[in-house]
């Protein structure tokens, strides 16, 4: 998928980490996704472990999400 679709997909991935298990990086995470979607973004987010064992189906995931956007840009996915 070139970077322009990408772009047009509006969409951030995150990875993460241990860090993230905290309370405090729990509740930035919250705002900042809240923050991205009332912005139009769509936000998916793996674990680092899943990355680390089947990078093959995270990148399958992201690219179906970029795909799904780009055909329809105003659909919003619950628990995303």
């Amino acid at each position: 998928m070139s970077l322009r679709k990408r772009a047009q997909a509006m969409l951030r991935v995150g990875i993460d980490g241990d860090t993230h298990a905290t309370r405090d990086q729990v509740a930035y995470d919250v705002t900042r996704t809240a923050w991205l979607k009332e912005r139009g973004y769509r936000v998916i987010r793996f674990q680092a472990h899943q990355v680390e064992r089947d990078l093959r189906g995270v990148r399958g995931a992201i690219r179906a999400a970029c795909e799904a956007r780009a055909v329809r840009p105003n659909h919003d996915e619950a628990g995303s």
